[in-house]
């Protein structure tokens, strides 16, 4: 468009001859006693603008040829003071009005005020032989309506749609010696119209293609949120595979210890001694003689009594090792099926005494404490009785009573942990597992809670993150503090005594 606007500005405006200007009246009469517009409830204006060129800059004519661009515009009535007759005496009062003929096109075509885009002005409006008259119909919804009466100058008029709105086309009547200016003036507005068509086509085409890529990209965005939706649910599943695992690795080595201390007591039957007194009382002919006269049969019966004695005590250990083993192993059950319990909203809700809860807690540390020489110190007061997740408190209580025993093993000297429970304010508990271990940074007493943190050798950062998120998935929470390193740590453990 700049190409063709470069070649037309050159163009200058010719004053009309005498003898042309009775036709020029004449026709200036006749066009704008016959163009009449009105519209439902709106005030319409009627603006005349000359457009002027040459001919594909002189190649097919010579002459001057001018056409009359009729813009309608639909503006305030306040502005028009109502709808206006054009008349000769109305459109001498535009008299300084004039644009290029593909500046006039480019407003057509683009609906943009034929004021906003006019670049110069000249004394007068010529009307030399005109050929086309462009009727542009833009009203209130469409409805605006050009009225052309019986005039002889409309050669030719149809209507054609355009992105911009429904222009009303009408190609007036060339006069005799103009012929070959009309059609001139034909192939310029055609080439005009191909042009919008291409601009349109053009801008159609990229908008398709834009379309086509945002939708590709929009198939391809759902297709990754699908994989991320899998990734996650695969990597919910993951973790909470290994918290059930850590979980079991600690109620796993209670349930060791006390296999290895049942397998001590068995071994330590006095089996051995009753193998050799049986033999010894096989070899008797006369058991009586043997026991009355025998020194050997006279230590039987208090020998008898020893080995009944150290057998009732090695029961009762035995009996209290597998107690605990069965213990630990309906934990266990209770944790695999917990891994299960995920896509629940919660686990069972029970009521249970609180003290009830820290003995069996204790209960499968204590096997554990004693074999590395742990003291437990028990600091329970007045317990209330609690309605929640028993299994979930259970399993953090655990969790934090093992990471105490892993906090004392290295210490030289004493090894201690003590478990404080009491009520707090109305409706909830606190529960302390403190140590004399190996204490906690202050730069990573919050860090100690996030997944796979841990400053253990043999540590995956496990237990004190599920224990956290267990806490407040009971409406809880639990922190921790310490003094520093080497100074111990201390873990508190805030429940609601009823979450139902």
């Amino acid at each position: 468009m700049s190409a063709v606007m470069g070649a037309i500005n050159p163009i200058t405006l010719a004053r009309p001859s005498p003898d042309e200007e009775p036709l020029q009246d004449r026709l200036n009469e006749a066009l704008v006693r016959e163009l009449v517009m009105t519209a439902k409830g709106g005030a319409i204006g009627l603006l005349g603008v000359t457009v002027v060129f040459w001919m594909l800059v002189g190649r097919w004519t010579g002459g001057l040829v001018a056409a009359l661009l009729i813009g309608l515009a639909v503006v305030s009535a306040i502005r028009l003071g109502g709808s206006i007759w054009l008349d000769r005496g109305a459109v001498r009062r535009f008299p300084h009005m004039r644009v290029f003929h593909w500046l006039a096109v480019v407003c057509v075509l683009s609906g943009l005020s034929l004021g906003s885009i006019i670049v110069a002005s000249c004394p007068h409006l010529p009307l030399d032989a005109e050929l086309m008259l462009l009727v542009v119909m833009i009203g209130i919804n469409s409805t605006a309506m050009v009225i052309f009466g019986a005039s002889p100058l409309l050669y030719l008029c149809y209507v054609s749609p355009s992105f911009a709105g429904w222009w009303i086309i009408a190609i007036a009547h060339p006069i005799p010696g103009f012929e070959h200016a009309f059609q001139a003036a034909l192939a310029i507005y055609t080439i005009a119209m191909l042009a919008t068509i291409r601009s349109v086509h053009r801008a159609l085409r990229n908008k398709i293609v834009l379309r086509l890529q945002l939708t590709a990209s929009l198939d391809e965005l759902r297709d990754t949120q699908s994989r991320l939706v899998d990734a996650s649910r695969q990597a919910g599943r993951s973790d909470v595979a290994t918290a059930v695992l850590h979980n079991l690795g600690n109620v796993l080595n209670s349930v060791n210890v006390s296999a290895t201390l049942a397998n001590d007591l068995v071994s330590r039957l006095k089996t051995d001694g009753l193998a050799k007194v049986a033999a010894l009382l096989a070899a008797q002919g006369d058991l009586g003689a043997f026991f009355r006269d025998d020194p050997r049969g006279r230590k039987l019966p208090a020998y008898f009594a020893q080995l009944q004695a150290a057998l009732e005590r090695d029961k009762a250990a035995a009996a209290g090792e597998l107690q605990a083993l069965m213990r630990n192993i309906d934990h266990i059950k209770i944790i695999v099926a917990s891994q299960q319990s995920h896509v629940r909203p919660g686990g069972a809700i029970e009521t249970f005494e609180v003290h009830e809860l820290l003995d069996d807690a204790l209960k499968f540390s204590t096997a554990a404490c004693e074999q590395h020489a742990i003291e437990i110190v028990r600091d329970f007061g007045a317990l209330p009785r609690a309605t929640l997740d028993r299994h979930k408190a259970l399993q953090i209580v655990v969790n934090l009573l093992a990471n105490a025993r892993d906090a004392v093993l290295d210490n030289p000297g004493s090894r201690r942990i003590a478990i404080h429970a009491r009520r707090t304010e109305p409706g909830s508990l606190e529960i302390i597992v403190e140590d004399n271990g190996c204490g906690i940074d202050p730069d990573n007493l919050e860090r100690i809670f996030r997944l796979g943190f841990t400053t253990k050798a043999t540590g995956h950062g496990l237990g004190l993150h599920y224990s956290a998120c267990a806490a407040t998935e009971l409406r809880g929470k639990l922190t921790a503090r310490s003094p520093g390193v080497g100074r111990g740590a201390a873990f508190s453990l805030v429940l609601p005594i009823d979450v139902g």
